[in-house]
């Protein structure tokens, strides 16, 4: 009968803390008291119960030694349970993963996961050590060397918010353990009990004076203390009450000692379940953020049944445990391996470890070296000035990114098992990762000196113009780069002749070749937001910035980002997307067309529209922090002069150094790439998804353009024939490039030679017709090449921060002035003709010389102007519009069809009423993704103070947009639409 009830009591106390360790994490949350003394008390009674837990524990434990099997038993428990729990967890909220919680679930104690399932596991692992130690003293020394140890740590804890941050991994929950093993086997007189009783009840006014009255108001870290007083870890440490706790703790188990002895370890296990739920931050998090979102607010019902749920769930997995998991023949082999004192038991796990690393040090050492490749790639687009810059940097990475070092490895790591499995040669399969992280690193080294960016995947296609690419880079450079190729060579040769390493293929090579192939595909789900992929890239702290590259690699890293680029979103789509939403709109700029077309008189298949991006094109007297002397030609003087006789303004460019293809794409289509969601190349990334892409060009009986240079960058060759122009004449071309002349020893054509070129094909067509004309001339590196050059004694400024910098400079300046007297002359001829010809001139990008940051005052102003030759200002068209001092390229097509008061297709009824009634729109500088509108003061415009037509416009926009970049292209069906 007295067993019966010993073992009901015991169980009844089980459930009671269970449930207390549980409501810890769900119940509290959702009640949430104002006062600091109501908290303080709520983590005075969690105290307690944590406490209780750790000196039953400890009675348990307390009659013999065991061996390092019961650590390893109990670990192994909490393992499995941390395993489903973060999956759960995962699963639940995928956006709270974190690669470093991964490490909290393989090594629990190391990273103190739980600081109670640590101090267990811990208590455990010394449980021989106290059992042999109080086995030779007598009670009174055990007694009175815990009381000296329990009042020495909690006097150097108490109100000390640094040394108690981190709990020590539960290291000092062994001190209630071992009260419990002793508790275990002493026996109290009831005058003893008695006292203990009284001291207890008198104390007890003492500890809420001391922890809810003094504590928070007297002590330095108060306000650190009742902010953090739900965390029962954090507030035993540091409240000077608890060396009291402990007394009333072990005051209560010595009382009911005869009840909570003789409980089975097999009725303990029971606990570790609920610890994991109930004390795992992954447990706050999960019981926190999922019942807000779901079930906010949440009624104390529904917290009473998860925690009853929580109850069921902790006995199934010990249930399951138990039955299925330590009868398992496999796992009993394992623990019997350390059935076995304690520090036997741990010397063994130790060489199984090594012995596990020794096996396969090859592939631990090569993973460490790639991750010494992945630093690299932090450090080559990083401005390393000194000794103190490379520490700092070094700092960063390893404290903020690490976890994209370890995934830039992952990946490198799966392409050496991929070539490893393929060639079964170990030092031939490590050089190809070798060879591709330096190989990126050091391109996008050269290209962030050049442009501020890093290499897309899109641009590796470029390769094919590597005689374009070789000034770029550098003669000398690429020398160094041809010998370190030789030398890597040379030493694989060596290596593979006198240390060979070959593999013999087996079973689980091919599942490694399998699983490597799977995760080199994964970056193709980096920035999709309903996948799994996405939220564990996060995890690994992968934070692209598609708006602001240079940062994004100086943050993720060389490798990461080049893996960031593979698929970047396009747009997120509109609201309301459908092709029902779709033909309404177009039906509703078909109505747009009608009413503007009643106002223009000339057709626009008979007029010659030229765009000419000028490569690089920027006012040398506008760049910040510098100074072009007034003793010199003004060096856009005829332009200068022009735009205050025609349709000019200010463009708002999309790029620094780089980006001729975005701008070329929003002249020609009229889309802006504001309205994109990230720094995407539309020529690579959008058109290439179509066969036939809309632009200006197709309402003309003829189209073509001209660019006397390569013409395979941006995928002009395929882009033009999506877009249904007759002719594309580059060097190389089917097309010749005439009148071919450099100037000085630029290696670039002038552009004397395009406006030749381009006023040869104005002539040899009678009808309209639409040239898209792209010059080379200013394009970088910007080298010594003119001579003489009168601008080089005459710039300055703060900004020409050395000679190479000031040189630069002077050779772009001279080559603007080159421009400015082509262009003057290309007007002149084309003044000249008898057919109505209309210019659109716009620079695309600053060149890049100075540095980016100095130009941080966003957006990027370029110099547009459009210009109407003498006939087609006889018949018809304007010889300037009402001018915007800011306008967007994407804006150019509505621009040109009034000034040459052409009539409109539905779509460039809806670009010319946004280039009307919206704000100049430009990609957002200050964020990673979305757009800004500027007004015709250069001022930042809200979306929100938009009216109510502007945003239904706004919106129209871009659900046609979306259309023809994510979307299904329903406009393309539209008859009369685009043409």
């Amino acid at each position: 009968m007295k067993s019966a009830l010993r073992k009901t009591i015991q169980w009844i106390l089980l459930l009671c803390l269970l449930l207390g360790i549980l409501i810890q994490a769900l119940g509290f949350w959702n009640y949430n008291p104002t006062s600091v003394s109501t908290k303080t008390r709520i983590g005075m009674v969690i105290s307690l119960i944590q406490l209780i837990v750790v000196v039953w524990y400890g009675m348990s434990y307390g009659s013999k030694e065991y061996s390092f099997k019961e650590v390893v038993k109990n670990w192994l428990e909490g393992v499995i349970t941390l395993i489903i729990f973060y999956l759960v967890f995962v699963i639940s909220l995928p956006q709270l993963f974190s690669a470093w919680n991964l490490w909290g679930v393989f090594f629990p104690v190391l990273t103190s996961t739980s600081a109670l399932f640590s101090g267990i596991i811990i208590s455990l692992f010394f449980q021989p050590f106290i059992f042999r130690l109080q086995e030779r003293l007598n009670t009174k020394q055990n007694v009175l060397l815990l009381t000296t140890i329990t009042l020495l740590i909690f006097t150097l804890s108490a109100g000390n918010s640094l040394l108690t941050s981190y709990s020590i991994f539960g290291l000092y929950l062994v001190l209630p353990f071992a009260w419990g093993m002793l508790i275990s086997k002493i026996k109290v007189s009831k005058k003893v009990l008695f006292g203990l009783v009284v001291a207890t009840i008198i104390l007890l006014p003492a500890v809420y004076y001391l922890t809810i009255k003094l504590m928070p108001i007297q002590t330095p870290q108060g306000f650190i203390f009742s902010q953090m007083n739900m965390s029962w870890n954090t507030s035993l440490l540091m409240a000077p009450s608890s060396p009291l706790m402990i007394l009333f703790v072990v005051t209560g188990a010595l009382l009911f000692r005869s009840s909570m002895l003789g409980a089975s370890h097999r009725v303990f296990s029971i606990l570790i379940p609920a610890i994991i739920f109930g004390t795992t931050s992954y447990g706050m998090s999960l019981w926190k953020e999922k019942l807000q979102l779901l079930l906010a607010p949440v009624s104390k019902k529904v917290t009473v049944l998860l925690i009853l749920s929580l109850l069921v769930a902790s006995f199934i997995i010990n249930f399951i445990f138990v039955k299925f998991i330590l009868s398992n023949k496999c796992v009993q082999r394992f623990l019997n391996k350390f059935d076995e004192n304690n520090l036997d038991g741990l010397v063994k796990l130790l060489e199984a470890g090594l012995g596990f690393l020794k096996k396969h040090s090859r592939s631990i050492i090569l993973f460490a070296f790639l991750i010494f490749l992945s630093i690299v790639g932090f450090y080559t687009v990083r401005d390393i000035q000194s000794a103190s810059d490379f520490w700092v940097a070094l700092v960063f990475i390893f404290t903020s990114k690490f976890g994209t070092l370890v995934l830039s490895s992952i990946f490198l790591f799966a392409i050496y098992e991929i070539f490893y499995v393929i060639t079964t040669r170990f030092w031939v399969s490590a050089s190809i990762p070798t060879v591709l992280a330096l190989g990126i690193a050091i391109a996008d080294g050269i290209k962030m000196d050049l442009r501020e960016e890093p290499v897309y995947p899109n641009e590796i296609s470029e390769i094919v113009n590597w005689k374009t690419l070789i000034p770029m880079i550098g003669v000398q450079t690429l020398i160094y780069i041809l010998v370190g190729i030789a030398l890597l060579v040379a030493v694989i040769v060596y290596l593979e002749l006198k240390h060979p390493y070959n593999l013999k293929r087996e079973k689980k090579s091919w599942v490694a070749l399998i699983g490597s192939l799977l995760i080199l595909i994964t970056p193709v789900w980096f920035n999709d937001e309903d996948s799994v992929i996405y939220y564990i890239s996060k995890g690994f702290d992968n934070n692209p910035d598609f708006r602001n590259p240079p940062d994004s690699t100086a943050n993720n890293g060389a490798v990461l980002t080049f893996l960031d680029f593979i698929k970047v979103p396009i747009m997120d789509k509109p609201a309301g997307y459908s092709e029902h939403a779709i033909k309404e709109i177009t039906k509703k700029y078909q109505k747009e067309a009608i009413a503007i077309n009643k106002t223009r008189k000339n057709k626009l298949s008979d007029q010659t529209i030229v765009f000419n991006l000028s490569e690089s094109f920027v006012d040398p007297k506008e760049f910040p922090g510098v100074k072009v002397s007034n003793n010199v030609r003004d060096p856009m003087e005829y332009i200068r002069s022009l735009m205050t006789q025609t349709t000019s303004g200010k463009m708002l460019s999309a790029g620094y150094g780089g980006g001729t293809g975005n701008m070329e794409y929003e002249s020609l289509t009229g889309f802006n790439m504001g309205n994109f969601s990230s720094a995407l190349t539309p020529y690579t990334q959008v058109t290439s998804h179509y066969e036939f892409y809309p632009t200006i060009g197709m309402n003309f009986p003829y189209s073509s353009a001209i660019h006397p240079f390569k013409g395979t960058y941006y995928g002009r060759i395929d882009n033009y024939r999506r877009f249904k122009f007759n002719k594309f004449a580059y060097l190389g071309s089917k097309y010749k490039i005439y009148d071919q002349k450099s100037l000085g020893t630029s290696p670039y054509l002038s552009d004397e030679t395009a406006y030749q070129n381009g006023l040869r094909q104005i002539k040899s067509r009678k009808g309209g017709q639409f040239i898209n004309l792209i010059s080379m001339q200013n394009h970088m590196p910007y080298g010594d090449y003119y001579s003489p050059n009168e601008y080089k004694d005459n710039v300055s400024g703060s900004s020409l921060a050395d000679d190479n910098v000031k040189t630069s400079f002077a050779a772009y300046t001279k080559g603007v002035e080159y421009t400015d007297k082509a262009v003057k002359e290309f007007i002149a001829q084309i003044d000249k003709l008898n057919k109505p010809v209309t210019l659109v001139f716009y620079g695309d990008h600053y060149p890049s010389i100075i540095d980016q940051s100095l130009l941080a005052k966003y957006p990027l102003k370029m110099h547009s102007t459009t210009y109407s030759n003498k006939y087609a200002r006889e018949h018809g068209a304007k010889s300037k519009i009402v001018p915007d001092k800011y306008v967007a390229t994407s804006s150019f097509i509505p621009m040109a069809l009034e000034q040459t008061n052409a009539k409109v297709t539905a779509y460039q009824a809806l670009l010319t009423r946004i280039y009307k009634d919206l704000p100049a729109m430009t990609i957002n500088y200050s964020s990673s993704d979305g757009f800004e509108l500027v007004d015709q003061n250069g001022k930042k415009v809200s979306e929100k103070k938009l009216t109510k037509k502007q945003k239904e416009l706004l919106k129209d926009y871009k659900l046609i947009q979306y259309d023809m970049s994510a979307g299904k292209g329903y406009t393309l069906d539209v008859k009369g639409f685009y043409k």
